[in-house]
C-alpha cells in the first residue's frame, strides 16, 4: 500500500509540476504493472508519457510504453470485434456498454471514440426506422378501424360514448398523419421518393390538412417527372439499341457480300478471311456453318486441282512450275503432308540445277 501511495504521490507531482526531474519509472513500476494487468491503458500510457528522458530507466519505460500500445491496438480492435457480434445478435446494450467500458479505460483512443460514435449514429438511424415502421403500422390500423367507428357513431347517434370514442379515433388520426407527414417531407428534401410514397399518401387519407394536401401533390410531381424521364431514357436506349442492330446488320451484309464475291472468284484465302470476320462480328450468324462447309469443299477441289498440276508438271520436267502449284496448295491447305513432301522434293531439284548452271557458267 506505502509503494501505490507513494507512485500517485509521485506521478501526480509530475503532473503538476512539469518540469520536476525525478527518478520514478522504478517507484511507479508497481502501478504501472497492476493498471496494465486492469487493461488501464489510458492511466498507463499518460504516467509513462511523463517518465524523463533523464530517468536511468528511461529505455525501459519506452520499451514497456511500446508493449502497452500494442496492447491498447489489440484491445481496440477486440473491442471492435466484439461489439459487432453484439450488435449481430441485437444486444444493444451490451455493446454500448462494452463501448463505455473501453473508453473508461482507454478514454483518448480515436479508434474507440470513433466507433462508440458510428454505433450511436448506427443507433439514432435504426430507431428512426423504427419510428417510422411503428408509425405506418399504426396509420394503417387507424385508416381501417376508422370507417367502422364513422359506421357504429352514425348507427347509434345518441351513444356519448360511441361519438367521443370517433372523436378520439379522429385526433389520433389527424396527430400520426401529422407526424407520417413529417417524415414524407424529409424523404421529398432527400428527394427519396420511395420513402415519401410509403408515407405522405397515408398521412394524407389521415389528415386532409392543405398542407400534407401540398406535400403530396409535390410527390406526385415528382414522380411524374422521374417517370417522364425514365421514359425518354429509356426510348434513347431502345433507339440506340436499335441503331446498333442496324448497324450491325449492315456490317453483316457487307461482309456476306465480300465473301461471295470472293468465293465466285475463287479467292479462296479472301473468302476464309471474310469468313473468320463473319464469325468475330456475329458467332451465332444462321448460314455461317453452311457457307463454311461450302468453302472448305470448294478449296479441297481447288487443291486437289493444284495438286495433280503440280504432278502434271513435275512428271514434264517443269519443276519451277510444280513448285509454285504445290504452293498454292499449302496456302489453301497448310496440312497438306504430301503437297510439302513434293515441293521439298522439286525445290531440291531445282537447288541442284541452279548449281549445275553455275558450274558450268564457271
Amino acid at each position: 500500500m506505502r509503494i501505490v501511495t507513494s507512485s500517485l504521490l509521485i506521478f501526480i507531482a509530475l503532473l503538476q509540476g512539469g518540469c520536476l526531474v525525478v527518478t520514478t519509472f522504478t517507484k511507479l513500476e508497481p502501478q504501472l504493472e497492476q493498471w496494465t494487468s486492469e487493461r488501464q491503458y489510458g492511466r498507463t500510457l499518460d504516467a509513462l508519457s511523463q517518465i524523463d528522458p533523464r530517468d536511468p530507466d528511461y529505455a525501459r519505460a519506452s520499451a514497456l510504453r511500446k508493449q502497452v500500445e500494442k496492447q491498447a491496438a489489440d484491445y481496440e480492435q477486440q473491442v471492435r470485434r466484439e461489439t459487432a457480434q453484439k450488435l449481430s445478435k441485437g444486444d444493444w446494450a451490451a455493446a454500448l456498454d462494452q463501448y463505455d467500458e473501453a473508453l473508461g479505460r482507454h478514454p483518448k483512443s480515436v479508434v474507440i471514440r470513433d466507433g462508440l460514435a458510428k454505433l450511436h449514429q448506427q443507433q439514432r438511424e435504426t430507431l428512426e426506422q423504427l419510428e417510422r415502421k411503428r408509425l405506418i403500422q399504426h396509420g394503417v390500423w387507424l385508416r381501417e378501424v376508422l370507417p367502422i367507428h364513422r359506421e357504429i357513431a352514425r348507427v347509434d347517434p345518441r351513444s356519448n360514448e360511441a361519438q367521443e370514442r370517433l372523436r378520439r379515433i379522429i385526433g389520433e388520426a389527424e396527430k400520426i398523419g401529422q407526424e407520417l407527414a413529417l417524415i414524407g417531407n424529409r424523404a421529398l428534401a432527400d428527394n427519396e421518393l420511395a420513402s415519401a410514397e410509403e408515407t405522405l399518401p397515408l398521412a394524407y387519407e389521415l389528415n386532409k390538412a392543405p398542407l400534407i394536401e401540398e406535400s403530396l401533390k409535390t410527390l406526385r410531381g415528382r414522380q411524374k417527372l422521374v417517370t417522364e424521364q425514365q421514359r425518354t431514357a429509356r426510348r434513347k436506349s431502345e433507339q440506340q439499341a436499335e441503331n446498333e442492330r442496324q448497324k450491325r446488320e449492315r456490317t453483316l451484309r457487307a461482309i456476306v457480300k465480300r465473301y461471295k464475291t470472293a468465293f465466285a472468284k475463287q479467292e479462296f484465302l479472301a473468302a476464309r478471311e471474310q469468313l473468320a470476320e463473319l464469325e468475330k462480328t456475329d458467332p451465332g450468324y444462321s448460314e455461317l456453318a453452311a457457307m463454311r462447309g461450302r468453302l472448305q469443299q470448294a478449296i479441297d477441289h481447288k487443291a486437289s486441282q493444284l495438286f495433280d498440276a503440280g504432278v502434271s508438271a513435275y512428271s514434264r520436267g517443269q519443276f519451277e512450275q510444280a513448285a509454285r502449284e504445290w504452293r498454292d496448295v499449302l496456302k489453301l491447305d497448310p496440312d497438306h503432308q504430301q503437297a510439302r513432301e513434293n515441293l521439298e522434293r522439286a525445290e531440291k531439284v531445282l537447288n541442284k540445277l541452279e548449281s549445275l548452271k553455275q558450274k558450268q557458267g564457271g
